[in-house]
Protein backbone atom coordinates (compact mmCIF):
# COMPACT_ATOMS: atom_id res chain seq x y z
CA UNK A 1 0.00 0.00 0.00
CA UNK A 2 2.66 2.45 0.54
CA UNK A 3 4.44 1.75 -2.53
CA UNK A 4 1.25 2.44 -4.10
CA UNK A 5 0.70 6.00 -2.32
CA UNK A 6 3.96 6.64 -3.24
CA UNK A 7 3.94 5.84 -6.93
CA UNK A 8 0.41 8.22 -6.91
CA UNK A 9 2.33 11.26 -5.69
CA UNK A 10 5.35 10.61 -7.25
CA UNK A 11 3.11 10.82 -10.82
CA UNK A 12 1.04 14.31 -9.22
CA UNK A 13 3.87 16.23 -10.25
CA UNK A 14 2.73 18.46 -12.87
CA UNK A 15 5.36 20.79 -13.66
CA UNK A 16 5.93 19.23 -17.12
CA UNK A 17 2.47 19.59 -17.61
CA UNK A 18 2.89 23.19 -16.71
CA UNK A 19 5.94 24.08 -17.87
CA UNK A 20 4.60 23.12 -21.92
CA UNK A 21 0.92 25.09 -21.43
CA UNK A 22 3.00 27.88 -19.96
CA UNK A 23 6.38 28.26 -21.67
CA UNK A 24 4.69 28.02 -25.47
CA UNK A 25 2.46 30.92 -24.76
CA UNK A 26 2.30 32.96 -21.90
CA UNK A 27 0.22 35.41 -22.83
CA UNK A 28 -2.47 33.14 -24.42
CA UNK A 29 -2.18 31.26 -21.20
CA UNK A 30 -2.72 34.77 -19.51
CA UNK A 31 -5.98 35.73 -21.46
CA UNK A 32 -7.58 32.12 -20.94
CA UNK A 33 -7.09 32.55 -17.18
CA UNK A 34 -8.45 35.90 -17.30
CA UNK A 35 -11.63 34.68 -19.12
CA UNK A 36 -12.14 31.97 -16.80
CA UNK A 37 -11.65 34.02 -13.83
CA UNK A 38 -14.16 36.37 -15.38
CA UNK A 39 -16.71 33.18 -16.24
CA UNK A 40 -16.80 32.48 -12.96
CA UNK A 41 -17.34 36.12 -11.48
CA UNK A 42 -20.20 36.66 -14.09
CA UNK A 43 -21.99 33.16 -12.82
CA UNK A 44 -21.64 34.23 -9.16
CA UNK A 45 -22.91 37.40 -10.11
CA UNK A 46 -26.02 35.38 -11.39
CA UNK A 47 -26.52 33.56 -8.67
CA UNK A 48 -26.51 36.46 -6.48
CA UNK A 49 -29.09 38.20 -8.55
CA UNK A 50 -31.42 35.21 -8.25
CA UNK A 51 -30.93 35.06 -4.37
CA UNK A 52 -32.39 38.82 -4.43
CA UNK A 53 -34.85 37.87 -6.70
CA UNK A 54 -36.46 34.94 -4.47
CA UNK A 55 -36.21 37.40 -1.60
CA UNK A 56 -37.67 40.27 -2.97
CA UNK A 57 -40.97 37.50 -4.19
CA UNK A 58 -41.05 36.28 -1.28
CA UNK A 59 -41.42 39.15 1.29
CA UNK A 60 -44.86 40.47 2.29
CA UNK A 61 -45.90 43.70 0.27
CA UNK A 62 -43.32 43.13 -2.69
CA UNK A 63 -46.35 44.88 -4.92
CA UNK A 64 -45.10 47.86 -4.81
CA UNK A 65 -41.74 46.91 -5.95
CA UNK A 66 -42.41 45.97 -9.81
CA UNK A 67 -39.45 48.59 -10.81
CA UNK A 68 -36.92 46.89 -8.28
CA UNK A 69 -38.08 43.49 -9.74
CA UNK A 70 -37.83 44.81 -13.18
CA UNK A 71 -34.17 46.08 -12.76
CA UNK A 72 -32.91 43.17 -11.55
CA UNK A 73 -34.33 41.09 -14.33
CA UNK A 74 -32.17 43.30 -17.01
CA UNK A 75 -29.28 43.41 -14.67
CA UNK A 76 -29.95 39.54 -14.66
CA UNK A 77 -30.51 39.61 -18.23
CA UNK A 78 -27.11 41.67 -18.97
CA UNK A 79 -25.14 39.22 -16.56
CA UNK A 80 -26.38 35.89 -18.35
CA UNK A 81 -25.54 37.49 -21.91
CA UNK A 82 -22.18 37.99 -20.92
CA UNK A 83 -21.68 34.84 -18.65
CA UNK A 84 -22.67 33.10 -22.19
CA UNK A 85 -20.42 35.02 -24.57
CA UNK A 86 -16.92 35.01 -22.14
CA UNK A 87 -17.68 30.96 -21.94
CA UNK A 88 -18.01 30.94 -25.66
CA UNK A 89 -14.88 32.73 -25.92
CA UNK A 90 -13.27 31.44 -22.90
CA UNK A 91 -13.76 27.96 -25.16
CA UNK A 92 -12.26 29.06 -27.78
CA UNK A 93 -9.06 30.18 -26.05
CA UNK A 94 -8.29 26.87 -24.28
CA UNK A 95 -9.22 24.66 -27.59
CA UNK A 96 -7.05 27.10 -29.67
CA UNK A 97 -4.03 26.86 -26.84
CA UNK A 98 -4.61 22.91 -26.63
CA UNK A 99 -4.12 22.38 -30.41
CA UNK A 100 -1.45 24.55 -31.01
CA UNK A 101 0.27 22.83 -28.12
CA UNK A 102 -0.84 19.67 -29.40
CA UNK A 103 0.93 20.52 -32.62
CA UNK A 104 3.70 22.06 -31.16
CA UNK A 105 4.80 18.68 -29.36
CA UNK A 106 4.37 16.72 -32.68
CA UNK A 107 6.72 18.74 -34.32
CA UNK A 108 9.00 18.39 -31.32
CA UNK A 109 8.63 14.62 -31.51
CA UNK A 110 9.42 14.39 -34.97
CA UNK A 111 12.75 16.74 -35.02
CA UNK A 112 13.93 14.82 -31.94
CA UNK A 113 13.84 11.42 -33.43
CA UNK A 114 15.38 12.39 -36.62
CA UNK A 115 18.38 13.70 -34.28
CA UNK A 116 18.84 9.98 -32.75
CA UNK A 117 21.22 7.99 -33.22
CA UNK A 118 20.49 4.59 -36.08
CA UNK A 119 21.80 2.56 -33.21
CA UNK A 120 18.43 3.16 -31.25
CA UNK A 121 16.26 1.34 -33.79
CA UNK A 122 17.99 -1.65 -32.63
CA UNK A 123 16.93 -1.68 -29.82
CA UNK A 124 13.56 -2.86 -28.35
CA UNK A 125 13.70 -0.55 -25.31
CA UNK A 126 14.06 2.68 -27.43
CA UNK A 127 10.78 1.38 -29.97
CA UNK A 128 8.66 0.90 -26.53
CA UNK A 129 9.38 4.82 -25.51
CA UNK A 130 8.73 5.96 -28.90
CA UNK A 131 5.78 4.00 -29.38
CA UNK A 132 4.31 5.64 -26.30
CA UNK A 133 5.60 8.59 -26.72
CA UNK A 134 4.17 8.89 -30.01
CA UNK A 135 0.55 7.64 -28.98
CA UNK A 136 0.84 10.62 -26.34
CA UNK A 137 1.69 12.94 -28.64
CA UNK A 138 -1.79 12.21 -30.38
CA UNK A 139 -3.89 13.64 -28.06
CA UNK A 140 -2.24 13.56 -24.86
CA UNK A 141 -0.51 17.32 -24.48
CA UNK A 142 -4.05 18.95 -25.39
CA UNK A 143 -5.95 16.53 -22.76
CA UNK A 144 -3.21 17.86 -20.39
CA UNK A 145 -3.65 21.19 -20.95
CA UNK A 146 -8.09 20.78 -21.23
CA UNK A 147 -7.51 19.07 -17.67
CA UNK A 148 -5.16 22.20 -16.13
CA UNK A 149 -7.98 24.48 -17.37
CA UNK A 150 -10.63 22.40 -16.17
CA UNK A 151 -9.01 22.25 -12.87
CA UNK A 152 -8.52 25.59 -12.55
CA UNK A 153 -12.12 26.87 -14.15
CA UNK A 154 -13.99 24.49 -11.45
CA UNK A 155 -11.29 25.38 -8.35
CA UNK A 156 -12.41 28.91 -9.27
CA UNK A 157 -16.27 27.76 -9.46
CA UNK A 158 -16.14 25.88 -6.16
CA UNK A 159 -14.21 29.02 -4.36
CA UNK A 160 -17.45 30.92 -5.53
CA UNK A 161 -19.65 27.88 -4.84
CA UNK A 162 -18.33 27.24 -0.99
CA UNK A 163 -18.51 31.05 -0.54
CA UNK A 164 -22.50 30.84 -0.82
CA UNK A 165 -23.01 27.57 0.70
CA UNK A 166 -21.00 28.59 3.75
CA UNK A 167 -22.68 31.56 3.76
CA UNK A 168 -25.79 29.31 3.75
CA UNK A 169 -24.94 26.98 6.68
CA UNK A 170 -21.02 26.27 7.48
CA UNK A 171 -21.05 22.59 7.13
CA UNK A 172 -22.13 22.29 3.89
CA UNK A 173 -18.48 22.69 2.44
CA UNK A 174 -16.96 20.02 4.67
CA UNK A 175 -19.58 17.76 4.05
CA UNK A 176 -19.26 17.48 0.62
CA UNK A 177 -15.60 17.63 0.85
CA UNK A 178 -15.95 14.61 2.90
CA UNK A 179 -18.53 12.75 0.26
CA UNK A 180 -16.11 13.77 -2.80
CA UNK A 181 -12.21 13.11 -1.18
CA UNK A 182 -12.56 9.34 -1.45
CA UNK A 183 -13.63 9.91 -5.19
CA UNK A 184 -10.65 11.72 -6.21
CA UNK A 185 -8.80 9.32 -3.90
CA UNK A 186 -10.21 5.79 -5.79
CA UNK A 187 -9.91 7.33 -9.21
CA UNK A 188 -5.99 8.25 -9.16
CA UNK A 189 -5.31 5.04 -7.50
CA UNK A 190 -7.40 3.46 -10.47
CA UNK A 191 -5.03 6.10 -12.81
CA UNK A 192 -2.10 4.74 -11.71
CA UNK A 193 -3.06 0.92 -11.95
CA UNK A 194 -4.45 1.30 -15.77
CA UNK A 195 -0.94 3.49 -16.10
CA UNK A 196 1.19 0.43 -15.37
CA UNK A 197 -0.43 -1.97 -17.44
CA UNK A 198 -0.01 0.18 -20.04
CA UNK A 199 3.89 0.05 -19.45
CA UNK A 200 3.75 -3.02 -19.21
CA UNK A 201 1.99 -3.92 -21.93
CA UNK A 202 3.74 -1.50 -24.57
CA UNK A 203 6.04 -4.55 -25.84
CA UNK A 204 3.00 -6.91 -26.53
CA UNK A 205 1.23 -4.40 -28.33
CA UNK A 206 3.94 -3.34 -30.49
CA UNK A 207 3.68 -7.10 -31.28
CA UNK A 208 0.11 -7.42 -31.69
CA UNK A 209 0.58 -3.84 -34.27
CA UNK A 210 3.59 -6.03 -35.91
CA UNK A 211 1.27 -9.51 -36.83
CA UNK A 212 -1.67 -7.14 -37.62
CA UNK A 213 0.34 -5.60 -40.19
CA UNK A 214 1.73 -8.65 -42.17
CA UNK A 215 -2.42 -9.81 -42.54
CA UNK A 216 -3.36 -6.24 -43.77
CA UNK A 217 -0.21 -4.44 -45.29
CA UNK A 218 -0.10 -4.97 -49.45
CA UNK A 219 3.71 -5.26 -48.36
CA UNK A 220 3.70 -8.68 -47.21
CA UNK A 221 0.37 -9.91 -48.88
CA UNK A 222 2.05 -11.91 -51.44
CA UNK A 223 3.95 -13.85 -49.40
CA UNK A 224 1.55 -14.39 -46.70
CA UNK A 225 -0.96 -15.58 -49.21
CA UNK A 226 1.08 -17.90 -50.97
CA UNK A 227 2.45 -19.73 -48.30
CA UNK A 228 -0.95 -19.63 -47.13
CA UNK A 229 0.04 -18.17 -43.78
CA UNK A 230 -2.75 -16.05 -42.76
CA UNK A 231 -4.31 -18.13 -40.39
CA UNK A 232 -1.34 -18.78 -38.17
CA UNK A 233 -0.59 -15.35 -38.00
CA UNK A 234 -4.05 -14.40 -36.80
CA UNK A 235 -3.86 -16.54 -34.14
CA UNK A 236 -1.07 -15.83 -32.65
CA UNK A 237 -2.73 -11.86 -33.23
CA UNK A 238 -5.74 -13.15 -31.45
CA UNK A 239 -4.33 -14.82 -28.37
CA UNK A 240 -2.01 -11.43 -27.87
CA UNK A 241 -4.87 -9.41 -28.43
CA UNK A 242 -7.32 -11.41 -26.22
CA UNK A 243 -4.62 -11.29 -22.99
CA UNK A 244 -4.55 -7.59 -23.72
CA UNK A 245 -8.44 -6.93 -24.01
CA UNK A 246 -8.89 -8.92 -20.67
CA UNK A 247 -6.39 -7.36 -18.83
CA UNK A 248 -7.86 -4.24 -19.37
CA UNK A 249 -11.95 -5.13 -18.89
CA UNK A 250 -10.45 -6.66 -15.44
CA UNK A 251 -9.72 -2.89 -14.98
CA UNK A 252 -12.78 -1.72 -16.28
CA UNK A 253 -14.66 -3.51 -13.87
CA UNK A 254 -12.64 -2.05 -11.18
CA UNK A 255 -13.14 1.35 -11.83
CA UNK A 256 -16.99 0.18 -12.67
CA UNK A 257 -17.24 -1.39 -8.75
CA UNK A 258 -15.67 1.93 -7.95
CA UNK A 259 -17.76 4.16 -9.46
CA UNK A 260 -20.80 2.93 -8.53
CA UNK A 261 -19.96 2.78 -4.82
CA UNK A 262 -18.43 6.72 -4.99
CA UNK A 263 -22.00 7.86 -7.17
CA UNK A 264 -24.33 5.91 -4.62
CA UNK A 265 -22.66 7.45 -1.34
CA UNK A 266 -22.76 11.11 -3.08
CA UNK A 267 -26.52 10.61 -3.87
CA UNK A 268 -27.04 9.52 -0.22
CA UNK A 269 -25.11 12.57 0.54
CA UNK A 270 -27.02 14.88 -1.65
CA UNK A 271 -30.49 14.21 -0.32
CA UNK A 272 -29.52 13.85 3.67
CA UNK A 273 -28.03 17.57 3.13
CA UNK A 274 -31.07 18.70 1.16
CA UNK A 275 -33.71 17.45 4.32
CA UNK A 276 -30.90 19.35 6.60
CA UNK A 277 -31.39 22.42 4.49
CA UNK A 278 -35.10 21.73 4.17
CA UNK A 279 -35.72 21.07 7.88
CA UNK A 280 -33.20 24.83 8.70
CA UNK A 281 -35.82 26.48 6.63
CA UNK A 282 -39.00 25.38 8.58
CA UNK A 283 -37.26 26.54 11.48
CA UNK A 284 -36.59 29.65 10.07
CA UNK A 285 -32.80 29.06 10.21
CA UNK A 286 -32.20 29.75 6.59
CA UNK A 287 -34.32 32.28 4.21
CA UNK A 288 -36.85 31.29 1.24
CA UNK A 289 -33.88 32.39 -0.69
CA UNK A 290 -31.42 30.92 0.36
CA UNK A 291 -33.10 27.58 0.29
CA UNK A 292 -33.60 28.55 -3.42
CA UNK A 293 -30.09 29.27 -3.97
CA UNK A 294 -29.17 26.08 -1.96
CA UNK A 295 -31.37 23.92 -4.42
CA UNK A 296 -30.21 25.45 -7.58
CA UNK A 297 -25.99 25.33 -6.59
CA UNK A 298 -26.09 22.28 -4.13
CA UNK A 299 -26.58 20.03 -7.19
CA UNK A 300 -24.46 21.84 -8.83
CA UNK A 301 -21.62 21.61 -6.24
CA UNK A 302 -21.37 18.05 -7.01
CA UNK A 303 -21.41 18.36 -10.65
CA UNK A 304 -18.32 20.70 -9.93
CA UNK A 305 -16.82 18.61 -7.90
CA UNK A 306 -17.08 15.28 -9.27
CA UNK A 307 -16.09 17.43 -12.44
CA UNK A 308 -13.33 18.65 -10.47
CA UNK A 309 -12.23 15.02 -9.71
CA UNK A 310 -12.46 14.06 -13.09
CA UNK A 311 -10.41 16.56 -14.38
CA UNK A 312 -7.72 16.00 -12.07
CA UNK A 313 -7.68 12.30 -12.83
CA UNK A 314 -7.73 12.95 -16.17
CA UNK A 315 -4.79 15.21 -15.27
CA UNK A 316 -2.74 12.98 -13.15
CA UNK A 317 -3.43 9.90 -16.43
CA UNK A 318 -1.92 12.55 -19.23
CA UNK A 319 0.59 13.71 -17.56
CA UNK A 320 1.98 10.31 -16.86
CA UNK A 321 1.82 9.57 -20.51
CA UNK A 322 2.76 13.50 -21.58
CA UNK A 323 5.82 12.05 -19.03
CA UNK A 324 6.77 9.04 -22.16
CA UNK A 325 7.10 12.26 -24.68
CA UNK A 326 10.03 13.69 -21.86
CA UNK A 327 10.94 10.58 -21.61
CA UNK A 328 12.23 10.56 -25.55
CA UNK A 329 13.19 14.25 -24.99
CA UNK A 330 15.89 13.17 -22.39
CA UNK A 331 17.45 10.79 -25.48
CA UNK A 332 20.43 12.41 -26.49
CA UNK A 333 22.29 11.16 -30.00
CA UNK A 334 26.26 10.71 -29.81
CA UNK A 335 26.87 9.97 -33.74
CA UNK A 336 24.24 12.48 -34.55
CA UNK A 337 25.66 15.25 -33.01
CA UNK A 338 29.81 14.59 -33.84
CA UNK A 339 31.05 18.24 -34.11
CA UNK A 340 33.76 18.95 -36.71
CA UNK A 341 37.78 19.34 -35.39
CA UNK A 342 39.27 18.61 -39.26
CA UNK A 343 38.13 19.70 -42.63
CA UNK A 344 37.42 17.32 -45.25
CA UNK A 345 40.18 18.64 -48.59
CA UNK A 346 39.25 18.11 -51.96
CA UNK A 347 41.84 16.76 -54.31
CA UNK A 348 43.47 13.48 -55.59
CA UNK A 349 43.35 11.85 -52.88
CA UNK A 350 40.19 13.29 -50.47
CA UNK A 351 38.20 9.73 -51.50
CA UNK A 352 40.47 7.22 -50.49
CA UNK A 353 39.08 5.36 -47.64
CA UNK A 354 41.09 3.37 -45.37
CA UNK A 355 39.68 0.59 -42.71
CA UNK A 356 42.39 -0.43 -40.27
CA UNK A 357 41.72 -3.27 -37.72
CA UNK A 358 37.79 -2.53 -37.66
CA UNK A 359 36.10 -4.65 -34.76
CA UNK A 360 32.73 -4.68 -33.97
CA UNK A 361 29.91 -5.60 -31.39
CA UNK A 362 26.14 -4.96 -31.60
CA UNK A 363 25.21 -3.21 -28.26
CA UNK A 364 22.55 -5.99 -27.46
CA UNK A 365 25.13 -8.77 -28.58
CA UNK A 366 28.37 -10.06 -26.97
CA UNK A 367 29.55 -11.73 -30.48
CA UNK A 368 31.35 -9.69 -32.65
CA UNK A 369 29.82 -8.99 -36.21
CA UNK A 370 33.61 -7.84 -37.55
CA UNK A 371 36.71 -9.06 -36.71
CA UNK A 372 39.99 -6.90 -37.58
CA UNK A 373 38.91 -5.83 -40.67
CA UNK A 374 41.53 -4.13 -43.05
CA UNK A 375 40.67 -2.99 -46.38
CA UNK A 376 42.05 0.11 -48.67
CA UNK A 377 39.09 1.69 -51.24
CA UNK A 378 41.11 4.37 -53.20
CA UNK A 379 40.27 7.57 -55.08
CA UNK A 380 39.33 6.38 -58.93
CA UNK A 381 39.16 2.76 -58.15
CA UNK A 382 36.57 0.05 -58.06
CA UNK A 383 36.96 -2.30 -54.84
CA UNK A 384 34.55 -5.12 -54.64
CA UNK A 385 33.52 -7.36 -51.57
CA UNK A 386 32.47 -10.41 -51.71
CA UNK A 387 31.02 -12.98 -48.76
CA UNK A 388 28.23 -15.22 -47.96
CA UNK A 389 25.34 -13.79 -46.37
CA UNK A 390 25.89 -13.54 -42.61
CA UNK A 391 29.46 -12.96 -43.32
CA UNK A 392 28.89 -9.03 -42.05
CA UNK A 393 29.45 -7.38 -45.01
CA UNK A 394 25.80 -5.38 -44.12
CA UNK A 395 27.63 -4.30 -41.22
CA UNK A 396 30.66 -2.82 -42.48
CA UNK A 397 28.25 -0.56 -44.85
CA UNK A 398 26.58 0.70 -41.47
CA UNK A 399 30.04 1.29 -40.01
CA UNK A 400 30.92 3.15 -43.33
CA UNK A 401 28.44 5.10 -43.35
CA UNK A 402 28.84 5.95 -39.83
CA UNK A 403 25.58 4.42 -38.44
CA UNK A 404 27.68 2.66 -36.03
CA UNK A 405 30.79 3.29 -34.42
CA UNK A 406 33.63 0.61 -34.83
CA UNK A 407 34.20 -1.48 -31.21
CA UNK A 408 37.88 -0.70 -31.89
CA UNK A 409 39.83 -0.18 -35.17
CA UNK A 410 39.76 2.92 -37.32
CA UNK A 411 38.15 4.12 -40.22
CA UNK A 412 40.37 6.86 -41.96
CA UNK A 413 38.92 9.61 -44.64
CA UNK A 414 41.19 11.84 -46.59
CA UNK A 415 43.85 10.91 -43.51
CA UNK A 416 42.05 11.16 -40.57
CA UNK A 417 39.87 9.31 -39.04
CA UNK A 418 35.73 9.95 -39.35
CA UNK A 419 35.93 10.67 -35.71
CA UNK A 420 37.41 14.48 -36.38
CA UNK A 421 34.44 15.43 -38.75
CA UNK A 422 30.64 15.76 -38.02
CA UNK A 423 28.69 13.48 -38.76
CA UNK A 424 26.91 15.34 -41.70
CA UNK A 425 29.91 16.56 -43.44
CA UNK A 426 31.55 13.14 -43.36
CA UNK A 427 28.49 11.82 -45.10
CA UNK A 428 28.07 14.41 -47.69
CA UNK A 429 30.96 12.31 -48.95
CA UNK A 430 29.39 8.71 -49.04
CA UNK A 431 26.42 7.58 -51.54
CA UNK A 432 25.11 4.32 -51.18
CA UNK A 433 22.69 2.13 -52.50
CA UNK A 434 21.37 0.13 -49.60
CA UNK A 435 20.68 -3.56 -50.50
CA UNK A 436 17.01 -2.44 -48.99
CA UNK A 437 17.19 0.96 -50.32
CA UNK A 438 13.97 3.15 -49.96
CA UNK A 439 10.96 3.15 -52.68
CA UNK A 440 10.09 6.39 -52.21
CA UNK A 441 6.12 7.35 -53.83
CA UNK A 442 7.19 10.87 -55.00
CA UNK A 443 7.83 11.86 -58.48
CA UNK A 444 10.97 10.41 -60.55
CA UNK A 445 12.39 14.21 -60.16
CA UNK A 446 12.16 13.71 -55.84
CA UNK A 447 13.56 9.56 -55.62
CA UNK A 448 16.88 11.13 -57.63
CA UNK A 449 17.37 14.61 -55.69
CA UNK A 450 16.79 12.80 -52.63
CA UNK A 451 21.08 12.05 -53.40
CA UNK A 452 21.72 15.36 -52.44
CA UNK A 453 19.06 17.23 -51.22
CA UNK A 454 20.80 20.12 -49.80
CA UNK A 455 21.75 20.85 -53.54
CA UNK A 456 19.16 22.66 -55.50
CA UNK A 457 17.31 20.39 -57.91
CA UNK A 458 19.17 20.91 -61.29
CA UNK A 459 16.76 19.31 -63.96
CA UNK A 460 20.24 19.05 -66.03
CA UNK A 461 21.91 16.67 -63.54
CA UNK A 462 19.07 14.75 -62.70
CA UNK A 463 18.64 13.60 -66.43
CA UNK A 464 22.44 12.67 -66.50
CA UNK A 465 22.30 11.01 -63.16
CA UNK A 466 19.69 8.96 -64.64
CA UNK A 467 20.99 7.94 -68.05
CA UNK A 468 24.06 7.02 -65.79
CA UNK A 469 22.16 3.85 -64.07
CA UNK A 470 20.44 3.49 -67.41
CA UNK A 471 17.28 5.06 -66.02
CA UNK A 472 16.31 7.78 -68.37
CA UNK A 473 14.92 5.31 -71.33
CA UNK A 474 11.62 4.33 -69.26
CA UNK A 475 11.44 7.66 -67.29
CA UNK A 476 10.91 9.24 -70.44
CA UNK A 477 8.14 7.16 -71.44
CA UNK A 478 6.03 8.41 -68.80
CA UNK A 479 3.23 10.43 -69.68
CA UNK A 480 4.42 12.71 -67.33
CA UNK A 481 8.45 11.90 -67.45
CA UNK A 482 10.14 13.01 -64.66
CA UNK A 483 7.74 14.46 -62.63
CA UNK A 484 5.56 10.92 -62.40
CA UNK A 485 4.56 9.95 -59.04
CA UNK A 486 5.82 6.48 -58.27
CA UNK A 487 4.33 3.53 -56.59
CA UNK A 488 0.31 2.49 -56.37
CA UNK A 489 0.14 4.45 -52.94
CA UNK A 490 -1.27 7.33 -54.22
CA UNK A 491 -3.73 8.79 -56.86
CA UNK A 492 -1.81 8.88 -60.77
CA UNK A 493 1.17 6.50 -59.18
CA UNK A 494 3.37 4.29 -61.57
CA UNK A 495 4.33 1.30 -60.32
CA UNK A 496 7.87 0.04 -62.01
CA UNK A 497 9.68 -3.00 -61.61
CA UNK A 498 12.25 -3.65 -58.78
CA UNK A 499 15.07 -3.59 -61.29
CA UNK A 500 13.64 -0.22 -62.47
CA UNK A 501 13.52 0.71 -59.00
CA UNK A 502 16.94 -0.24 -58.82
CA UNK A 503 18.37 1.85 -61.19
CA UNK A 504 16.10 5.13 -59.73
CA UNK A 505 18.03 4.60 -56.78
CA UNK A 506 21.32 3.96 -58.74
CA UNK A 507 20.90 7.64 -60.02
CA UNK A 508 20.00 8.87 -56.63
CA UNK A 509 23.87 7.83 -55.88
CA UNK A 510 25.20 9.43 -59.24
CA UNK A 511 22.94 13.04 -58.24
CA UNK A 512 25.21 13.41 -55.37
CA UNK A 513 28.78 15.03 -55.43
CA UNK A 514 30.30 12.32 -52.72
CA UNK A 515 33.73 10.98 -52.90
CA UNK A 516 32.54 7.65 -52.39
CA UNK A 517 29.73 5.52 -53.78
CA UNK A 518 28.89 2.04 -52.10
CA UNK A 519 26.61 -0.29 -54.12
CA UNK A 520 25.53 -2.79 -51.98
CA UNK A 521 23.59 -5.50 -54.32
CA UNK A 522 22.21 -3.04 -56.36
CA UNK A 523 22.24 -4.68 -59.31
CA UNK A 524 20.67 -7.97 -58.17
CA UNK A 525 17.40 -7.17 -59.97
CA UNK A 526 18.93 -5.96 -63.04
CA UNK A 527 19.38 -8.50 -66.55
CA UNK A 528 22.47 -9.60 -67.31
CA UNK A 529 22.61 -7.06 -70.56
CA UNK A 530 21.25 -4.02 -68.00
CA UNK A 531 23.93 -5.12 -65.88
CA UNK A 532 26.78 -5.25 -68.36
CA UNK A 533 25.76 -2.03 -69.54
CA UNK A 534 25.84 -0.30 -66.35
CA UNK A 535 29.12 -1.29 -65.00
CA UNK A 536 30.77 -1.05 -68.23
CA UNK A 537 30.36 2.73 -68.21
CA UNK A 538 30.83 2.83 -64.11
CA UNK A 539 34.47 3.60 -64.04
CA UNK A 540 34.05 6.51 -66.15
CA UNK A 541 30.83 7.46 -64.23
CA UNK A 542 32.62 7.42 -61.29
CA UNK A 543 35.19 9.56 -62.36
CA UNK A 544 37.81 9.98 -59.57
CA UNK A 545 35.58 8.54 -57.30
CA UNK A 546 36.18 5.58 -54.80
CA UNK A 547 33.92 2.91 -54.99
CA UNK A 548 32.45 -0.10 -53.60
CA UNK A 549 31.11 -2.44 -54.99
CA UNK A 550 28.88 -5.43 -53.03
CA UNK A 551 27.70 -8.71 -55.23
CA UNK A 552 27.03 -12.31 -55.43
CA UNK A 553 27.42 -12.01 -59.25
CA UNK A 554 31.04 -12.60 -59.48
CA UNK A 555 30.64 -11.62 -63.37
CA UNK A 556 30.65 -8.24 -62.03
CA UNK A 557 33.12 -8.93 -59.35
CA UNK A 558 35.51 -9.84 -61.47
CA UNK A 559 35.90 -5.67 -63.26
CA UNK A 560 37.02 -4.35 -59.92
CA UNK A 561 40.70 -3.61 -59.09
CA UNK A 562 40.61 -4.85 -55.70
CA UNK A 563 38.77 -7.65 -54.26
CA UNK A 564 38.25 -8.52 -50.63
CA UNK A 565 37.04 -11.82 -49.68
CA UNK A 566 34.98 -11.48 -45.82
CA UNK A 567 33.72 -15.09 -44.31
CA UNK A 568 32.99 -15.87 -40.54
CA UNK A 569 33.03 -11.87 -39.85
CA UNK A 570 36.81 -11.58 -41.41
CA UNK A 571 38.86 -10.51 -44.54
CA UNK A 572 40.36 -14.06 -45.25
CA UNK A 573 41.54 -13.09 -49.10
CA UNK A 574 42.34 -10.24 -50.95
CA UNK A 575 43.98 -9.29 -54.44
CA UNK A 576 42.85 -9.37 -57.99
CA UNK A 577 40.38 -11.62 -60.21
CA UNK A 578 43.10 -13.44 -61.38
CA UNK A 579 45.66 -13.03 -57.71
CA UNK A 580 42.49 -14.72 -56.13
CA UNK A 581 41.91 -17.29 -58.52
CA UNK A 582 45.46 -18.63 -58.67
CA UNK A 583 45.24 -18.87 -54.46
CA UNK A 584 42.33 -21.40 -55.04
CA UNK A 585 40.46 -20.86 -51.96
CA UNK A 586 37.87 -19.49 -51.08
CA UNK A 587 37.28 -17.31 -53.62
CA UNK A 588 37.66 -19.42 -56.48
CA UNK A 589 35.68 -22.04 -55.19
CA UNK A 590 32.60 -19.00 -54.82
CA UNK A 591 33.29 -18.28 -58.36
CA UNK A 592 33.71 -22.00 -59.71
CA UNK A 593 30.18 -22.89 -58.38
CA UNK A 594 28.75 -19.74 -59.46
CA UNK A 595 29.84 -20.27 -63.12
Amino acid sequence: MVKKIKSVLKNLNFKKAVYITWSYSKTLTIATLLLLVLENVFWLASLYMLKKLVDIVALPGNSNRHDELLRIIIISGIISVLYTCIKGVSVYFTELQSTKINHFIDKQIHEHTMQLDYTNFDNPVYLDILKRAREASADKPYAVVSSLFDIIKNTIMMGSVGYVLVSIDWLLLPILGLFVLPILVGKLFLSNQGYQLYLKNTSAERQAYYLSSLITTETFAKEIRTFMLGKYIYSKYISIKDNLINEQLALSRKRSINELFTTGTATIAFFGVTAYIVFGTLNGKTSVGDIAVFLVIFPQSFGIMQTLVAAISRLYQNNMFVANIFELFKLEPQIENQQSSASILKGEQSGELIIENVSFKYPSNNDFALRNISLRIPSGKIVALVGMNGAGKTTLIKLLCKLYEPTSGSIIFGGNDIKKYSTSQYRKQISVVFQDFVRYNLTVNENIWFGDIDKELSQEEIINAAKKAGADGFIEKFSNKYETILGRMFDDGHEISFGQWQKIAIARAFYSDSSLIILDEATSALDAIAEAELFNSFRSNIGNRAALVISHRLSTIKQADYIYVLSEKEIIESGTHDELMLLKGKYTSLYESLN
